[in-house]
């Protein structure tokens, strides 16, 4: 499998782990020690976990649920042995976010080791979902 084949079981665990708000999805596509950050409506977020990503994915309004459309395109910015960035462009709790993952090719497959994430707006979002954010 070369291309973006390689890597669709991935992307699909990722999103659908958000779109359903499936912390197992999550955990296919997130390596243990995974970290997230970014920037959301110019707010820097740092010190998520793969953990924390998957309560927050939990305590979200589920995207499914809501019947929200679902929209997500990636590209292979680069590969160069068993590691790998991807770029996600996503319509995910109510917001355009664009995502770069970090992947290495682990014994179980693909995994993101590193996500950082940008999106022009805050998704709403309940209390304890706003907690699991570190600014």
């Amino acid at each position: 499998m070369s291309g973006k084949e390689a890597y669709q079981a991935l992307v699909d665990n990722y999103y659908n782990g958000m779109y359903h708000g499936d912390p197992e999805l999550i955990r296919k596509a997130f390596h243990p020690e995974a970290r997230l950050q970014g920037i959301m409506a110019s707010k820097f977020f740092a010190g998520m976990t793969r953990e924390s990503f998957c309560k927050f994915v939990t305590l979200m309004p589920k995207p499914a649920d809501k019947k929200d459309k679902r929209d997500c395109s990636f590209e292979v910015l680069d590969q160069t042995g068993d590691q790998a960035v991807l770029k996600i462009t996503d319509y995910i709790f109510g917001v355009w976010f664009t995502d770069y993952l970090s992947l290495l090719k682990t014994p179980e497959g693909w995994r993101v080791l590193n996500k950082t994430y940008y999106s022009d707006k805050l998704p709403e979002a309940p209390d304890a979902a706003k907690k699991l954010l570190t600014v």
